[in-house]
């Protein structure tokens, strides 16, 4: 695939997270809780990932291979639930603009150490000063962004 359709993908990829949680916000509202509103998102996720892995190719064989990960790493399913918990409460309360904001800018700082220190089988990417200051103002962007 072309880079700038990988691009392409991972900004159409942010479009669909930003309208995403929102509506998982109002469905909280309209079950009069956030916690019972996310069971059905996360059966449709299930469901819509089997379906898709059979319809690349993924057989029973390939499915049993998930025994192989390490059960450590299957807590990314707790912080899921978290984080769509987390979009629920706070959407409403702080507004879209300011939650994705600090959203985004929690990813990309947290990004850069990830990737600084090859952790997760991250690429290392060392941070330099042009970095470091980018990410100074993406933090300082955050807050003036975020605070009335």
């Amino acid at each position: 695939m072309p880079y700038a359709a990988l691009l392409t993908l991972a900004l159409s990829m942010g479009v669909l997270l930003a309208v995403y949680l929102p509506v998982l916000s109002q469905s909280g509202r309209i079950v009069g809780s956030p916690i019972l509103a996310n069971a059905p998102f996360y059966f449709f996720g299930l469901v819509t990932t089997v379906i898709l892995a059979v319809g690349a190719g993924n057989r029973m064989a390939d499915f049993a291979r998930l025994r192989e990960v390490p059960g450590w790493m299957f807590l990314t399913g707790v912080v899921s639930a978290l984080m769509i918990l987390g979009s629920t409460f706070l959407i409403p309360r702080i507004g879209p603009g300011p939650f994705f904001v600090l959203l985004v800018a929690g990813q990309i700082v947290t990004g850069a150490v990830l990737s600084h220190m090859g952790w997760f089988g991250a690429p290392v990417d060392a941070v330099g000063l042009r970095k470091a200051t980018g990410l100074l103002l993406v933090i300082c962007g955050a807050g003036l962004v975020s605070l009335r």
